[in-house]
């Protein structure tokens, strides 16, 4: 099991308890009122089964407020992804923070920052570099790369599990579409692991079909499964953050409720995000304090519901470079969600509103989630760390402490060094010919796929994986969503 970073003080905290509770029945009156609409029958009937009010013809749920409170008590406060390397495996709620790699639509050109389609060779190679990463504890194969040169849609989701069990070996995030749920659970049960997969609301207040059948398929064979309430506030939520709060309040209730309907006792986590709306360009701004400020707030409301939380203030910016911007946005968000108790965190490697992803920027990434990590751990204090005799030895100037085996032996301890960042005296900096952080972070991304030594699948294992594959590509052909062109372009990728 990875270990994570424990956090060893209390988390940081903007809400009093009785702004928590009217939050909190705020969400009840509203889920019991209006309540969600849920465009599954299977579902509807489901609730109605357990003395839910629903409205057949307009699918809409009326929850009361004691099945929701009942089915936050049901639910395990955590919860176990396995990982094809058994010592990767990850217990996933309590004080520990992991970090998870990030997402992004496309690969991007260093040079020219526009961005491509990835082949699926761009796609192994994050798979590398997020699995030699130290401060990356969860891959997230499916959501690195979502556009891929040469693969159909239906199998654009599949080809990435699949690539990500081959190269490595941690736990893996994962999603669904066109019901590829189906295969991609063949694929972890071929290996002997599970999965986390994530799936996704329609704001405000409806959960539509696909993501339904998804959570049926994932919660009947006992996958821990993560509702993503993602609000753009001003838009799908109201503009102010209380308000969001109870509608987001409103929908974790809803889907706890249903999860737990499906199989009581069933482990999720909630992955939350509130951006507030540009409202000159109708865009969300990722990189808002509001967004930090509201992550801190859905980590104390969910803290007291007892739910693992994924973070999302953080795991993306709205800058299109690995810049400045880019690196504040990015690390402040990460920053509140670490302190405010979050259970995992959206990180390395995606930027641009989702739209890029790039190895360079994971291994950037992995210096902030280290550092972040580090102050999580907090100040150890103890009888060697006060170190008080060891002050009276080394008395006034011209005493110092350079030589002192408790400076050799504590130094590296209680500190966090970077593998990646410049911190080069000057003269020796330009000496050196003036590297900056991204060009130490190219020469360690080459160092990293020539050297590093991830856990290969076997050759059983492989031809599992290759069968499912089979399987669903045969699948979405007799149904048509692979059309001739792109299965003419497929059978070019897959026989080259």
């Amino acid at each position: 099991m990875l270990n994570g970073y424990t956090r060893t003080f209390k988390p940081l905290e903007m809400l009093s308890n009785v702004d928590l509770e009217r939050i909190h029945r705020g969400a009840l009156y509203v889920l019991e009122k209006t309540g969600m609409r849920v465009e599954h029958d299977r579902a509807l009937q489901l609730f109605a089964d357990n003395q839910c009010q629903v409205d057949f013809e307009n699918k809409q749920v009326r929850i009361p407020g004691w099945i929701a409170e009942e089915s936050l008590r049901k639910t395990p406060s955590s919860y176990t992804v396995t990982a094809r390397d058994g010592e990767s495996d990850l217990v996933i709620g309590g004080d520990t923070f992991y970090f998870m790699q990030g997402m992004g639509m496309r690969h991007v050109d260093l040079d020219t920052w526009e961005t491509n389609k990835a082949t699926l060779s761009d796609h192994k190679e994050a798979t590398i570099v997020a699995d030699a990463l130290e401060s990356c504890h969860m891959a997230d194969a499916v959501f690195s790369y979502t556009e891929f040169q040469g693969v159909p849609g239906a199998m654009t989701f599949l080809e990435a599990l699949a690539s990500g069990l081959r190269y490595s070996g941690k736990a893996q995030h994962y999603g669904y579409q066109t019901e590829c749920e189906v295969f991609a659970i063949k694929m972890a049960q071929a290996l002997g692991v599970n999965l986390e997969p994530e799936v996704d609301t329609a704001s405000p207040l409806t959960i539509y079909g696909g993501s339904v059948e998804a959570t049926f398929q994932y919660v009947e064979a006992g996958f821990p499964i993560q509702p993503c309430v993602g609000l753009n506030m001003g838009g799908e939520a109201p503009s102010t953050m209380a308000g969001a709060l109870v509608q987001l309040a409103t929908t974790v209730m809803g889907w706890v409720t249903l999860i737990q309907l499906i199989r009581p006792g069933a482990p999720l986590s909630i992955q939350a995000g509130l951006k507030p709306m540009d409202m000159r360009r109708g865009s969300p701004l990722f990189g808002s304090v509001v967004y930090s400020m509201n992550s801190i707030g859905i980590n104390q409301l969910l803290r007291r519901y007892r739910i693992p939380i994924c973070c999302a203030s953080g795991f993306t910016s709205t800058s299109k470079k690995i810049d400045f911007q880019s690196g504040y946005e990015r690390s402040m968000g990460a920053l509140s969600s670490a302190l405010s108790g979050g259970s995992l965190q959206i990180f390395h490697g995606g930027s641009s509103s989702e739209l890029l992803y790039n190895d360079e920027l994971a291994i950037l990434d992995d210096d902030v989630a280290g550092w972040i990590g580090h102050m999580l751990q907090g100040i150890n204090v103890n009888d060697e760390t006060l170190a008080v005799d060891l002050i009276n030895k080394v008395g006034p100037i011209p005493g110092h402490f350079l030589s002192s085996p408790h400076t050799r032996e504590w130094h590296r301890q209680e500190n966090f060094f970077p593998q990646s960042a410049d911190q080069e005296a000057y003269p020796v900096w330009l000496k050196e010919g003036k590297r900056d952080a991204l060009a130490l972070a190219k020469e360690r991304k080459q160092d990293i796929l020539k050297n590093h030594a991830y856990k290969p699948l076997t050759t059983e294992e492989d031809k599992a994986i290759e069968d499912i594959l089979d399987e669903a590509r045969s699948y979405y052909r007799d149904r048509n969503m692979i059309n001739d062109e792109e299965w003419t372009e497929y059978q070019k990728l897959l026989n080259p």
